[in-house]
C-alpha cells in the first residue's frame, strides 16, 4: 500500500499551507513519509548557462526551506527532498503514481495580464487534480483560525451509486477518522426529490456500520445547484471532498463544479478519482 504523501512547494504562503496540511495528515497515518517537491522550469538551451545555474540555486534554496518546515512539523518522520527541472504539471502527475496523496497549493491569478510565475499557479493545481493517479488535496491561503466544523463530502446527484461516490466516501472517512472529526455527506438537488435522501442512505449506511461509534456521519440534502450548495456546506470545514468522474484520458477533466470549487472553496479541496481497489482505512471494520 502506498504511504508517501507528496507535497509541492514553491515558497509561497499557499505552498507553506500545503506543507502544513500534508504534515497534519501525515501525523495521523501509519508509516507515512513526506516528499517535498520543488519543480523549476529552467531556461531554454539558448539562454545563458549562468542563468540556469542561478535559477537552480534559487530553486534549491526554496526546497531547503520547505523541507525544514516539514521536518519541524514532523519530528522523527522521513522527509524526502525532490528537486526537478521540467514541466510542473507532468512532474507532479508522475510523482502521484507512487504516492498515497498529492498536496498542492493554489493561489489566485494576479500579475501582468493575469500571468503567474512559479510552480503553483491555478492551471497546475487544476491539472494535477484532474490527472493525478492518487487523491489530490488543493490548499489555498492559510485560514485565519482553525475551522470549527467537520469534513464535508459531496455526493454527485447524477451518479450517487457510482464508484466516484464510494471512493470519495472512503477518502473522506479516512481523513475524518484520522483527525477525530465528524463527517457530513451532502447531496445537492434542484427539485427536492426524495431520491436524494434514499441515495445518501444507501451510500452512508454501510460506512456507519463499518465505523461503528468511531465516526459520526451525518447526511444533508440541499435544494440548490451543486456548486453553491457545497460552498455553503464547506464554510466551516477543514476539508471538502469530491469525486472525479471516471478514468482514462477523456474522463480526466474537471467539470464546472470541480473547477469552481478549486477557485472558490473556503477550505482545502480533495479530488478523488475512482480506483479499482482501495484498502479499507485504518481502524475501520469491514461488514
Amino acid at each position: 500500500m502506498r504511504q508517501e504523501i507528496v507535497v509541492a512547494y514553491d515558497g509561497t504562503r499557499q505552498s507553506r499551507a500545503a506543507v502544513e496540511w500534508a504534515a497534519a495528515e501525515c501525523r495521523v497515518r501509519r508509516r507515512a513519509g513526506v516528499t517535498v517537491c520543488e519543480v523549476w522550469d529552467g531556461p531554454y538551451p539558448e539562454r545563458a548557462e549562468a542563468v540556469a545555474a542561478e535559477e537552480r540555486r534559487l530553486a534549491a534554496l526554496r526546497l531547503f526551506e520547505g523541507v525544514r518546515l516539514a521536518e519541524r512539523l514532523l519530528p522523527g518522520r522521513e522527509v524526502r527532498p525532490v528537486l526537478v527541472r521540467g514541466d510542473p504539471k507532468d512532474t507532479l502527475v508522475a510523482l502521484s503514481r507512487e504516492a498515497a496523496m498529492l498536496v498542492v497549493g493554489h493561489r489566485e491569478r494576479r500579475g501582468h495580464r493575469g500571468r503567474l510565475t512559479g510552480l503553483l499557479f491555478g492551471s497546475v493545481s487544476a491539472y494535477a487534480a484532474a490527472h493525478a493517479a492518487c487523491p489530490v488535496v488543493v490548499v489555498g491561503a492559510p485560514a485565519p483560525a482553525p475551522p470549527a466544523g467537520g469534513v464535508v463530502v459531496g455526493i454527485d446527484a447524477a451518479r450517487p451509486d457510482g464508484p466516484e461516490a464510494e471512493c470519495a466516501m472512503r477518502f473522506a472517512v479516512e481523513v475524518a477518522r484520522g483527525r477525530s472529526l465528524p463527517l457530513t455527506a451532502v447531496y445537492a438537488t434542484r427539485g427536492g426529490e426524495p431520491e436524494g435522501e434514499r441515495a445518501l442512505t444507501r451510500i452512508v449506511e454501510p460506512w456507519r456500520l463499518r465505523c461503528r461509534a468511531g465516526l459520526r456521519i451525518d447526511t444533508r440534502v440541499v435544494e440548490a445547484p451543486p456548486l453553491p450548495a457545497l460552498l455553503a456546506c464547506a464554510a466551516n470545514a477543514p476539508l471538502l471532498v469530491v469525486g472525479a468522474h471516471g478514468a482514462g484520458a477523456r474522463a480526466r477533466l474537471l467539470g464546472s463544479v470541480g473547477q469552481g470549487l478549486l477557485w472558490r472553496a473556503p477550505c482545502p479541496v480533495a479530488v478523488v478519482h475512482p480506483a479499482p481497489v482501495w484498502p479499507i482505512p485504518f481502524g475501520v471494520r469491514t461488514i
